[in-house]
This record gives C-alpha cells, structure tokens and sequence, in this order.
C-alpha cells in the first residue's frame, strides 16, 4: 500500500535544519548541556589591530657636494681638495658640528666636452670634480646651522638629508603591545556580543616594521638657499612607527 507521503499529488516532507555556527552551540541547543570540547570542536574568532607610535627623529644625515671646475684633471682635483678642506674645518670648528660625524660618501672627477664638431668630434674642454660629504648629528636642532656653515664655507650644494630615529626598538615593541590590545579590546567585546567568552590564542601572526628614514627635500644650489633666507628653516616633525597583528582566539559558551 502507497503511503500518504508517496501518493500522488502530496507535498514531499521538508526535513527540520538548524544553522548552528560550532558543533558547541550544536549540543548546547539539543541537550542543554556544556560537553567537553576540544580545539576541533570549538569556535573561533579571528581579530586584527593595529598599533601605532610617533616619535621624534633624533639624528640626522646631510650630505654637502662641492664642485670644481679646471682645464685639467689635477686642476680640478686640487681645487676640489682644498675646498673641501675648508668645508669640514668650518664644520669640525663652530658648535653645532664638534659633534658631528664626518665622511665622504662619494668623489667623482669627469672630463666636460665641448660641442660636437664633423671633423674632430667632441673634444674635452676640461674637467670637473665632485666630491660629497656626509654629515651624521644626533642633534636634530644643528642641521640648519650646519647647513649654513657648510654653504658659507664652500659648499656648492646640499646633496640631500635624511631624519633617522637611533633605536627604533623600544617604539617597535610599544607599537606591538598597542596592536594587541587593540586586537583583544576588540575581539572580548564580538566574543560579548555573540553570547561568548574569549578563550585563548591559538594562533598569532603579524609585527612591527622598522621605520625608514625620512627625506627631506632641501636640494638646492648654494648661491639659491643663501639668498632665500639667512638662517636655513629645518623641521624634523615626526616619524610613526606601525605595528599589526592576526590573532584568533577560541571561543566558549558564555558561563552566564
């Protein structure tokens, strides 16, 4: 005999589901009670903070160029000597540079050519030499004194400069610890919201990236920054240093 659920024209039995988000919750809602569970069993929340650290750059990297120009290379090269020679005696003298460290990053010493001529093609009409120095502060304060000291004393130009902070270390770890907190402010709070309590970590992922230094654009001429001011404006401001981590925590039943 056909049963009533086969005969012709019944409407099939829809069967009964349940949307449970964790086999937890699953025997929490069937039987009432809280089962052993294991980290296969239980829910999982996954949270990401961020966390960030301004500090003050505390050093300082300029670099001065200083060109000369001869018909010859020895020329060039003497002259280019004995300027820079006066460069860093003004540096190594006044105030703002007796702490300062001094060294040469780069020397180059090429030959100008004149225009292209049919017969004789380019012909050298003399020489230029290029010599760079960097100047390392740990007084951020100096650098626009130094910058006029080396401009007053011969400097053609200023090749570049960087702020730098010396230990980032210490802003990193801080940056860490705010990122964490950030992190489990966070996921206590979805965990309170879901009717659940925070667990622990099962899995952490992430970290701080030390800062790099920051550029300044402060290459001119000599003769243009002597006329614009009489004292070289610098301001250092501020660097960040960013931290960021994944955590994901187990979940429990909340016990109220």
């Amino acid at each position: 005999m056909r049963s009533p659920a086969n005969a012709p024209g019944a409407r099939p039995s829809t069967p009964l589901s349940v949307l449970v988000f964790s086999p937890v919750l699953a025997a929490v809602l069937l039987t009432g009670a809280v089962p052993a569970v294991s980290a296969q069993d239980t829910s999982q929340l996954t949270v990401r903070g961020n966390g960030e650290v301004e500090v003050e750059p505390d050093r300082a990297r300029i670099q001065f160029a200083v060109e000369t120009e001869a018909g010859t290379a020895a020329e060039a090269g003497a002259a280019n000597a004995d300027l820079m020679d006066r460069v860093m005696s003004a540096l190594r003298r006044s105030e703002a540079g007796g702490e300062a460290r001094l060294e040469t990053s780069g020397y180059q010493l090429q030959p100008r050519y004149g225009p292209m001529d049919r017969d004789r093609g380019r012909e050298i009409v003399g020489y230029t030499a290029r010599n760079t120095l960097q100047v390392i502060s740990d007084d951020v304060e100096a650098v626009g004194p130094l910058v006029d000291l080396a401009l007053d004393a011969g400097a053609n130009r200023v090749a570049g400069l960087q702020f730098e902070i010396r230990d980032p270390e210490p802003h990193r770890l801080e940056a860490l610890r705010r990122a964490v907190a950030q992190a489990r402010a966070e996921a206590e709070v979805m965990a309170e919201a879901l009717g659940m309590r925070l667990g622990l970590p099962t899995q952490v992922e992430g970290g701080a990236q030390r800062p790099s230094p920051r550029s300044m654009a402060l290459q001119a001429f000599a003769p243009d920054m002597m006329a614009a001011a009489t004292e070289t404006p610098v301001e250092a401001g501020r660097q960040s240093v960013t931290a960021s981590v994944t955590i994901r925590w187990v979940l429990y039943p909340s016990e109220g």
